[in-house]
């Protein structure tokens, strides 16, 4: 097995007492966050593992409405991370958990067979009913991630996307990034990329490591304070 990073690849919660939280995304060498619509097809075999890997440490995988709907994806692992989870004394699966303002989310997917949480921002109605799913009102992203802590939760994993990044590097709440660079170019008009929209002017990164894998590039930072723009 290649280890792509140092591990533990998560960190502690920082001072505060919130959920340590590290940001997972995938994009090609021009920017490009998604292939009609989704991240599926970017990144290769070793970058889908390190996200397996990556959930593997967290409490909670979290996810925007967005990519919801867009891939038929969960927030589980593979079986041959489970026994590495109850090790650690986790679970054996991450709770899945989904930020939604619109509540436009689809009535029936792949994410809700496992225990999941769907947080909604808003007033919006969620068509959704199942049995291993909690939805929940709460007032903002940060809140979202405040009711988490409450429920014991030390990390957190947000695979995206885009506007979800956006909003919780706005209100502070990222403490790491990990990117992968797939040796691709894809080209068009406004692409989407890793962060969409938010207002939090400059943010210094700090690389953690690297590693460059038949032409892959695996990148790890910290996230700094922020600063003004």
């Amino acid at each position: 097995m290649v280890l792509v990073h140092p591990r533990p690849l998560l960190g502690e919660s920082p001072i505060g007492g919130r959920p340590f939280l590290a940001v997972n995304m995938v994009a090609t060498v021009d920017g490009r966050a998604a292939l009609n619509g989704s991240a599926v097809g970017i990144g290769s075999a070793l970058d889908h593992r390190l996200l397996f890997e990556l959930r593997a440490e967290a409490d909670v995988v979290l996810h925007g409405a967005g990519t919801v709907r867009a891939d038929p994806l969960s927030a589980r692992v593979p079986h041959d991370l489970v026994d590495q989870r109850l090790a650690r004394g986790q679970t054996p699966q991450p709770l899945g958990a989904i930020i939604t303002r619109s509540g436009n989310l689809p009535r029936q997917h792949p994410y809700y067979d496992s225990l999941a949480v769907i947080y909604v921002t808003t007033d919006s109605t969620v068509p959704v009913d199942a049995p291993l799913v909690e939805i929940r009102r709460v007032a903002s992203v940060e809140a979202a991630v405040h009711d988490l802590g409450q429920r014991g939760v030390r990390r957190i994993l947000c695979e995206g996307g885009p506007t979800l990044n956006a909003a919780l590097f706005e209100a502070g709440l990222v403490d790491d990034v990990f990117l992968t660079i797939a040796p691709k170019l894809v080209g068009g008009l406004d692409p989407l990329t890793i962060v969409k929209g938010g207002a939090f002017g400059t943010l210094p990164l700090t690389l953690r490591s690297l590693a460059e894998i038949s032409g892959e590039l695996f990148l790890h930072y910290a996230v700094g304070r922020y600063v003004s723009p």
